[in-house]
């Protein structure tokens, strides 16, 4: 008799495992969702160091530029659409991104420059804009299409597409780089 009730008393009853499964599952689905997020914020990190990169590269190059010279970006009006250096291409495209934003389908990135005077004909502020998209449609889907496996990659197709900016600017003196200031 007692041998019986030893019998009984052991192992897991299938309501138990059902439930530990269940436990399981939701464990496994918020990982998955907090590898998702951490994936988009590591892109999203990536883009944003690689704007503050073009931006600071640009100005630089003012900087190497003389004042009276009138090709410059110093004496140009703005807004002006600019050619991002070729030097950013492998980052550009390992950021999932392309520069040719005329292209609805792809996610872009592009540089604008802005000229204002702050002290007229001796001192200029020079703003440079770059934005760029992260993947997505430019309308909101109904529900999320593809594999599983894509609707977690941040470079796949996200229900909606988002705009991203990022400026910074110098000031630019006609007597000297030592009257300049830069802010992001």
């Amino acid at each position: 008799m007692r041998s019986q009730l030893r019998n009984q008393a052991t192992g897991f009853t299938l309501v138990e495992v059902m439930m530990a499964a269940t436990i399981l599952v939701v464990g496994f689905m918020g990982m998955i969702q907090a590898v998702t997020i951490g994936s988009e914020m590591l892109a999203s990190a990536r883009r944003q160091t690689l704007a503050a990169q073009i931006i600071s590269h640009e100005l630089e190059k003012l900087r190497y530029v003389a004042w009276t010279n009138g090709s410059t970006g110093i004496n140009e009006p703005g807004p002006t659409t600019l050619t991002i250096d070729s030097q950013f291409t492998s980052a550009i495209t390992a950021a999932g991104l392309v520069t040719d934003y005329s292209v609805a389908t792809n996610p872009y990135i592009q540089l604008q420059r802005s000229v204002a005077d702050v002290v007229s004909g001796s001192m200029r502020e020079v703003t440079f804009t770059v934005t760029w998209q992260k993947s997505g449609t430019t309308a909101a889907a109904n529900a999320a299409t593809g594999s599983w496996l894509e609707q977690l990659s941040f470079n796949a197709s996200a229900p909606i597409r988002r705009t991203y900016t990022r400026s910074g600017c110098a000031y630019f003196s006609k007597y000297g780089l030592g009257l300049s200031y830069q802010r992001s």
